[in-house]
């Protein structure tokens, strides 16, 4: 069995005997006080009794029956488990009360009652605030109650009154009786908080120990997790350019030997040789396709080398260029910060975009705009061209789509007037910093 468990009982263990330790010596000053109130009933000792004493006792009875009451309903309340702390604060205040009441009762003969409150309260599952707070209250209750303050307002019986009624040795035997009870009370209350204090101290070195082991894990497993990433990314990559390898050699292949019998029968056939170009100009589209599905799914080799703001600054340049077409580039705050799988889409989208409208647009203008509005980014691209009215969603479109979807974005398209691409993509960071490029 684990020795941690153990140890957590011993605690729980020397409780219960405290609780019935205080049972035995409540009884054994009721016993004892009860037989003397009765014999000195009987040997007509009575009047001199109550003249030796400064009020009268308590009815034998009720006596009893008073400190029995009390007693147990202290017991109740300590099964008591409150989370609220006001209602829990209460519940102590009450215990200590029932506690005095019992003190009281008893004439003052015993005040260690007021311990068991103390080992209730560190017994508890309550936070150390809540503990310290409550303990403090009733360490200063109890030494008033163990002091001779209340002497000197509260009238009682002692218990060593009702020993006038034994002979000076029997009355020392009783006294020393429950003075020894007493002192065992005292030594299982030290024992309690000597235990309880090693339990703590075994817990917090188990918590660390868990600790060290829970961020030596955490160091492992992120070591993992970036070696499997590595290895994904790899194995990723590998399939790509195996798949790059096999479409561009087959499309070559076939481009090859097309334009080889295209040189055999040019001057011999040249309609022959024309259906033969247009074959090949087929399978280059085919190939271009099956290429540009598989490159989209690499990371843009320019943003590996420029940040997104300068990738796309240079695409757009490259394009005024090559195509003479006039760009009108807005971005209202920097892009730095951004993620790589949403620069990646960033750059992906212009990308698609602007060579949809080159090549099916027809325009001599195409504008851009980027904003952040709150933690999202708005990608606009619109064209003068001659818009599209019966829009298909074709790979460029439906990928633009794809890539959206994984980061909770969206896509919207308008080739009414022109052709209007819209993509709105949620961010998890954002600089702050602003950038106004026209």
């Amino acid at each position: 069995m684990d020795l941690f468990k153990i140890n957590r009982r011993v605690p729980e263990t020397i409780w219960k005997i405290m609780k019935h330790m205080n049972l035995l010596i409540l009884l054994y000053i009721t016993v004892i006080s009860y037989h003397a109130i009765m014999e000195l009933a009987r040997s007509n000792s009575a009047g001199l009794f109550i003249k030796s004493i400064s009020v009268l006792p308590l009815e034998s009875t009720r006596f009893v029956v008073s400190v029995f009451i009390l007693y147990g309903a202290l017991l109740l309340l300590f099964r008591l488990d409150l989370e609220e702390e006001q209602l829990w604060l209460v519940k102590v205040m009450i215990e200590v009360a029932v506690s005095v009441m019992i003190t009281l009762v008893c004439g003052m003969a015993y005040t260690g009652i007021i311990i068991l409150v103390m080992v209730d309260i560190i017994h508890g599952s309550y936070t150390m605030h809540r503990k310290v707070k409550a303990l403090i209250f009733v360490i200063i209750v109890y030494f008033i109650m163990d002091s001779e303050i209340l002497n000197l307002w509260y009238k009682h019986v002692s218990f060593s009154d009702y020993l006038i009624f034994y002979n000076s040795k029997a009355a020392g035997i009783l006294q020393s009786i429950l003075n020894i009870m007493e002192l065992v009370n005292i030594v299982m209350f030290i024992l309690f908080l000597i235990v309880s204090l090693r339990n703590q101290m075994d817990e917090t070195a188990r918590i660390m120990l868990l600790n060290e082991e829970l961020t030596e894990a955490n160091i492992k497993l992120e070591e993992y997790s970036r070696k499997s990433a590595e290895m994904a990314q790899m194995k990723e990559r590998n399939r790509l350019a195996r798949e790059i390898h096999d479409t561009i050699g087959h499309a070559l292949t076939g481009i090859v030997t097309g334009l080889e019998a295209c040189l055999v029968i040019f001057d011999l056939e040249p309609s022959l040789a024309r259906k033969q170009m247009e074959a090949i100009q087929e399978v280059a589209r085919q190939g271009m396709k099956d290429v540009r599905r598989s490159v989209n799914a690499l990371r843009p080799d320019v943003l590996e080398q420029l940040t997104l703001d300068a990738a796309i600054e240079r695409m757009v340049d490259e394009m005024c260029r090559s195509t003479g077409i006039r760009f009108d580039y807005i971005c209202t705050d920097s892009l730095s910060g951004l993620d790589q799988d949403e620069e990646d889409i960033v750059y992906r989208i212009l990308q698609e975009s602007i060579t949809n409208s080159v090549r099916h647009g027809k325009p001599t203008r195409i504008n851009i705009r980027i904003e952040r509005t709150g933690q999202q980014l708005e990608i606009l691209i619109r064209d003068n061209g001659i818009g599209c009215r019966d829009l298909h969603k074709g790979f460029g479109l439906t990928h633009m789509q794809e890539r959206l979807d994984m980061l909770g974005g969206t896509l919207s398209v308008n080739g009414n007037d022109g052709f209007e691409v819209r993509a709105e993509i949620p961010l998890r960071f954002h600089t702050g910093e602003v950038n106004v490029n026209d």
